[in-house]
């Protein structure tokens, strides 16, 4: 594990050039488990660019329950452990944190309280693998209760820390087809991967 963190470590570091839109750059060490992160700044927020790859017991799991696939495209958490699951000094994003990155990004403000798919300034686009942004939101799809995934390698799906009722949550869903990204209601016992954030100093 820690040949593979220093070669990460030392392939994030070499990325860090390249990343056009955040203001400042860093990595995270997790030190719960050694996994590293990309982190970027963009406007007030430092978000991690990685999917989330901590095993936080029940209510996370692995795609096919392999590990290989959680280190390559992270984990997929209930929303109940999602809210827990961050390093310390870091948190779930709410639906607001995800807005107001969206909002740094260009979407319209009209934009920011629709449900579904919103277009305006191609979010989505951006924030997708290759996007150019370097958040680089992975494929990995989602888990239903019964331990059925669906949209391995073509849906992004990110929990938000906000309830939309008892039974759900609010989260985000980029395709890779479309441009814009999905404000979506989702049943909590889902499995969603999760991206953690913190505010800046």
């Amino acid at each position: 594990m820690q040949k593979f963190s220093t070669y990460l470590l030392l392939l994030l570091i070499g990325m860090l050039p390249f990343r056009a839109y955040a203001q400042d750059t860093d990595v995270l060490l997790d030190s719960r488990d050694g996994n590293i992160y990309l982190v970027l700044r963009f406007n007030n927020q430092w978000w991690m660019c990685q999917n989330l790859r901590y095993d936080a017991g029940p209510g996370s799991s692995c795609y096919e329950d392999d590990e290989i696939n959680c280190m390559l495209a992270g984990r997929w958490y209930t929303w109940e452990t999602a809210g827990k699951a961050c390093p310390a000094g870091y948190r779930l994003p709410t639906d607001d944190d995800w807005k107001a990155l969206e909002s740094f990004l260009g979407m319209d403000k009209a934009d920011l309280d629709k449900k579904y798919n919103r277009d305006s300034g191609t979010i989505g686009k951006f924030l997708k693998a290759g996007g150019g942004l370097g958040f680089d939101a992975e494929f990995a799809g989602v888990v239903n209760p019964h331990g059925n995934d669906s949209y391995f390698t073509t849906h992004a799906y990110f929990w938000t820390a906000t309830e939309y009722d008892t039974s759900n949550g609010w989260a985000r869903v980029m395709e890779k087809t479309k441009n814009g990204i999905d404000r979506q209601v989702i049943t909590k016992n889902y499995g969603l991967t999760v991206r953690c954030v913190k505010d800046a100093e």
